[in-house]
């Protein structure tokens, strides 16, 4: 059959039915279920906001992917590019007098243009948490220890959260000046030791720890020698790391690596961040971390700490 015009759809945009459906709906009742267990409750903002909330949160390099149109008072709207954006705005207004910590938690579709990756889709599902106002190692455990049981509940064993610490790598990245320092970053993504080592062969102190530093991946073990080597700087980060590490269980740890080198989003997070990754999934199914200066940004500071799932992603690899 030849189609129409009317079958097509917006490229990144999905029709779902049938089992994919009853897949997502099903990961959205378990992950709610457990998150309304752990005592956190459910907010539903809205699903487009002036684009400045979003612009405000995610700063200037999440412009291009907003997905934006005016209203007819000539206001510039955007769909919801995440929901961390949307709580902590009601964090800092509507829940200004709420007594601390905030268990707040979502589930509902994010709208997002991803210019550099056009297979990307442009509508996600996602669930998660914040923790607002608490700023200690028992916020960030209680977070990693959610996520955890988040995937664990949707029914998944292969699944591992790569871990790190903005901390770690702070003062050799702070030792670079400009334009190096972007050039360094985009190095240690790529684990590139080779241009590394090349670029920063001149240089001494802190700036040298970024040619060992961000290749530690892997379990305490590996923690506890970095901290043999780290620069006084990146102690208190990999301390916070190996405490952390001591309050999981066994099962728990199981699942838990450590990567140093993990530089996405470090102009975001101000402690611990990351990423979760799913067997058979082709991207990241999960992320988080501490973003302690988000809060002051809707004139109300505060420490915060959260973490955002994926369900098209759990659901795909799920079946």
């Amino acid at each position: 059959m030849v189609p129409t015009p009317f079958a097509a759809i917006p490229p990144g945009a999905l029709d779902l039915t049938g089992e994919a459906v009853r897949r997502r709906r099903g990961l959205q009742r378990v992950a709610m279920g457990v998150l309304e267990s752990a005592g956190y409750e459910e907010m539903i903002p809205p699903t487009f906001e002036y684009e400045d909330t979003f612009l405000r949160a995610g700063g200037s390099g999440v412009a291009e992917r907003l997905v934006r149109f005016p209203d007819r008072d000539g206001h510039i709207l955007a769909l919801r590019y995440d929901f961390t954006a949307s709580l902590a705005r009601m964090g800092a207004t509507t829940f200004s007098d709420a007594t601390r910590p905030l268990h707040l938690c979502y589930s509902g579709k994010v709208y997002r243009q991803e210019p550099e990756r056009g297979g990307r889709p442009r509508e996600m599902l996602q669930v998660g948490a914040e923790l607002l106002g608490q700023g200690d190692l028992a916020a960030d455990i209680e977070v990693v220890r959610l996520t955890l049981q988040l995937v664990g509940a949707a029914g998944l064993r292969d699944f591992q959260v790569n871990l790190g610490h903005v901390g770690v790598l702070a003062a050799g990245l702070e030792a670079v000046e400009e334009p190096l320092r972007t050039d360094v970053r985009r190095w240690i993504d790529r684990k590139d030791r080779g241009s590394l080592r090349q670029a920063l062969a001149s240089l001494s102190g802190d700036a040298c720890t970024l040619m060992t530093l961000p290749f530690v991946i892997g379990r305490r073990d590996a923690l506890e020698a970095a901290v043999l080597s780290a620069p006084q700087a990146s102690v208190p980060g990999l301390t916070h790391l190996l405490a952390l590490d001591s309050a999981l269980t066994t099962e728990e740890r199981a699942h838990v690596v450590y990567d140093l080198g993990e530089v996405r989003g470090l102009d975001y997070y101000t402690g611990i961040h990351f990423e979760l990754y799913v067997a058979g999934a082709g991207r990241a199914a999960g992320a988080g971390g501490r973003y302690d200066e988000l809060m002051g940004r809707f004139g109300r500071p505060m420490p915060a700490v959260g973490l955002s799932l994926d369900l098209d992603t759990i659901a795909e690899v799920g079946v």
